[in-house]
């Protein structure tokens, strides 16, 4: 009589040489193979749940992305308002007298940005991690234990530790800055260009170095709070955001993600400011109450528009970068407890 099948009553899915009651690896593949495949499956993910929109766009606003979304409906403060109200500090400042006034312009203004950076960065990284969890969960996404470790706490060192190349590059730059802002004021520029354009113009690698590792921090700090998530130590979690941003696949996400935010936020920014410039004309001419109606929901509808496409754009990049780091956990095991 010949021998039973040794391989009778495994369990679908598991090696026939695993034995019965230990672990084995079942291998679910990741969401695609290549950086394209990911792209693509973390867009669709993102696209059909719009709760994910609100968690993304909370987060990117309590991190300063209030200021570009308000941006085109606030009046900025010209040179003659700037020269009235900082000229007399700066003038100290830059012929080597720091004077009362300067110093607490400064401390004012460095005691409100810690309030606003430690708020909402505590508020934008717990946002993070419930987008992050969620996502997770996604059946696109086969890979390793589901993401329950880290807290807003160490998310948040971890964005504060990516982005300390900014903070060197902020202080390297903030006497440069404040010598441009000088300059400015006493002598403007092309009056047809914004005031903080002028200023960046006349100091552009100081900006351009501030872009590139404010960009490079955010997805660094991204990355570590999701191998946060999935476990790794603080210090752990850094060094494989690193690495993530070296393969292919971290530039690729990278590069395809924050140029689509980009041109959003800035077409989004002059869409919404033409809008808002022609609903200002309609009011100060007086026109009559329907054109003022027209001018009023157009400018709203164009906002609000803007506002959904940053939303969509900050959650598909959270999600690709959710989809980078699972894709490449150690595959899940399922246990077997036998007969």
């Amino acid at each position: 009589m010949a021998p039973a099948d040794s391989r009778a009553g495994t369990p679908a899915g598991l090696p026939a040489e695993a034995p019965t009651g230990l672990s084995a690896e079942a291998f679910a593949g990741p969401p695609a193979g290549s950086s394209g495949g990911s792209l693509l499956a973390s867009l669709l993910a993102a696209m059909a749940r719009p709760a994910w929109w609100a968690i993304a766009l909370g987060a990117f606003l309590v991190r300063g992305g209030i200021l570009v979304v308000f941006l085109p409906i606030v009046a900025l403060p010209t040179v003659a308002g700037l020269a009235n109200s900082f000229g007399p500090a700066l003038v100290g400042f830059v012929f080597g007298g720091v004077s009362p006034a300067f110093v607490v312009v400064v401390a004012s203004l460095a005691i409100g940005l810690t309030i606003w950076l430690v708020a909402g960065g505590l508020l934008g990284a717990a946002l993070d991690l419930a987008l992050v969890r969620d996502a997770a969960r996604d059946e696109e996404l086969e890979a390793g234990p589901a993401p329950r470790f880290g807290g807003p706490g160490r998310a948040f060192l971890v964005r504060v530790l990516a982005h300390l190349p900014t903070a060197v590059v902020i202080g390297l730059g903030a006497i440069r800055l404040v010598e441009a802002s000088y300059a400015e004021l006493i002598r403007p520029g092309d009056p047809s260009l914004p005031v903080a354009v002028r200023v960046a113009l006349r100091i552009p690698e100081v900006v351009a170095l501030l872009a590139a590792t404010w960009i490079v921090g955010e997805a660094l700090g991204g990355l570590a709070v999701r191998h946060l998530a999935w476990g790794a130590s603080v210090g752990t979690a850094l060094g494989r955001g690193v690495r993530d941003l070296g393969r292919p696949s971290g530039i690729a996400t990278l590069v395809v993600t924050d140029v689509a935010l980009v041109a959003v936020v800035a077409g989004s920014a002059v869409a919404a400011g033409i809008a808002w410039d022609h609903l200002r004309v309609v009011l100060v001419d007086g026109r009559p109450p329907p054109d003022v109606q027209l001018a009023l929901l157009v400018f709203a509808l164009t906002w609000l528009a803007g506002l959904w496409l940053i939303a969509l754009s900050v959650a598909w990049r959270a999600v690709a970068w959710t989809f980078e780091v699972g894709r490449h956990q150690p595959p899940r095991t399922i246990e077997s407890h036998g007969p």
